[in-house]
């Protein structure tokens, strides 16, 4: 079996970690190869990682165009004839779309990892809404005009987001993404004061300036100030605002941002308790990443996290943007040290039901199959 991953590019987010770990899990099977296709360079990310292992990466250094990046991703396919071309993310999606143009015969798996045309989107104010709306159109245009995609889904909330836009059927598995256990677990020593932590892009969908606020909250109205909180994850669109929130709010003694880091299991493993208050999700890899360092967790009661959370007392919920609600759910874990434990062990469970990486590379390696096969 060949088979091509087709991505944005190698780097830094849950999607690309995904497949990353998959694609080394199929790179180790015998009769399996596996090559990356990525339409842009990252200078943050996985490439390293991915060369270190020895999986293949081409980089499309053409155009910035669709047509183009079509033609060249159509003169690879019959070049190297793969079995399998799986993307993932819009703009790779698109692509491969007008490859099914010029190309009936060749497997076409597309992931589905988030819900882009959500209206909880519209109170970003880095995104104009009118581009999305255009987005949206095309996505939908050219999913509809494509036939014989099939599609992967990472929860069933992203399935139910997409089903009636690209008219879904039977055509599609939903597969959770995966991560392995954390080796750190209970052999590191947790930090001295109660710390907290978030890991993910500083976009507006993570709402880490509620966590901010929360704690702005607490030392205001409740006198604690002994919360510490360390933010995990590359820069984004936000992050000069989470900056200055900080500053303007004198809360660089309590706050640190270490960005983009190789250790994140480790630093997970000294954290008290994860804080996820986002306003919109795909899955969220950082919150089953929290699950396998068995950390209690508080987050948004958004569908989607509800879904990986699996039960109503698994964690602590507050609706997104709600920071008193939230600064209250982090005070219970401050406070309550039986609440922590329990909450943590539902979060290790969870995690070996549902989430264990060695069981979703089987899933989907076996979609792989079933495809080839029908």
């Amino acid at each position: 079996m060949k088979v091509f991953v087709l991505i944005n590019s190698l780097g830094a987010g849950g999607a690309e970690r995904s497949m990353v770990e998959f694609a080394k899990f199929l790179f180790q099977q015998n009769s399996i190869t596996i090559k990356f296709v990525c339409l842009e360079r990252r200078k943050i990310g996985l490439e390293e990682e991915v060369a270190s292992v020895g999986i293949p990466v081409i980089f499309y250094a053409g155009k910035n165009s669709y047509y183009s990046k079509i033609i060249f991703l159509n003169e690879l396919i019959n070049k190297e004839n793969p079995d399998i071309v799986h993307s993932v993310l819009t703009q790779s999606n698109l692509v491969a779309r007008g490859i099914r143009i010029k190309n009936r015969k060749i497997k076409i798996i597309q992931s589905l990892v988030n819900t882009p045309y959500s209206v909880e989107r519209k109170k970003d104010a880095k995104l104009p809404w009118y581009k999305s709306q255009i987005a949206k159109q095309l996505d939908i245009w050219s999913a509809r005009f494509s036939k014989n995609i099939f599609y992967h889904s990472i929860t069933h909330e992203v399935l139910e987001h997409y089903k009636p836009l690209f008219h879904i059927k039977e055509n599609y598995k939903i597969i959770h993404r995966g991560r392995y256990e954390n080796s750190y677990s209970g052999s590191v020593k947790k930090a001295d004061e109660f710390l907290i932590v978030n890991s993910g892009r500083q976009e507006f969908a993570k709402g880490q300036i509620d966590i901010l606020k929360a704690l702005k909250h607490l030392r205001d109205s409740k006198g604690v100030s002994d919360i510490n909180f360390m933010l995990l994850g590359r820069p984004g669109h936000y992050t000069e605002i989470l900056e200055d929130f900080v500053k303007k709010n004198h809360l660089e003694n309590q706050v640190n941002f270490p960005g983009f880091v190789d250790d994140v299991e480790k630093r997970l493993a000294t954290a008290h308790a994860f804080v996820f208050p986002s306003y919109y999700e795909g899955l969220g890899g950082a919150l089953i990443e929290a699950f396998s360092a068995r950390l209690p967790c508080a987050c948004s009661n958004i569908p989607v996290l509800k879904e990986v959370v699996g039960d109503e007392k698994g964690a602590l919920f507050s609706a997104p943007g709600d920071f008193e609600a939230l600064a209250e759910n982090i005070l219970k874990l401050y406070k309550d040290k039986k609440l922590r434990e329990e909450l943590g062990q539902y979060s290790y469970q969870r995690f070996q039901q549902s989430f264990r990486m060695e069981k979703i590379n089987k899933e989907m390696l076996a979609m792989y199959k079933s495809l080839l096969k029908h």
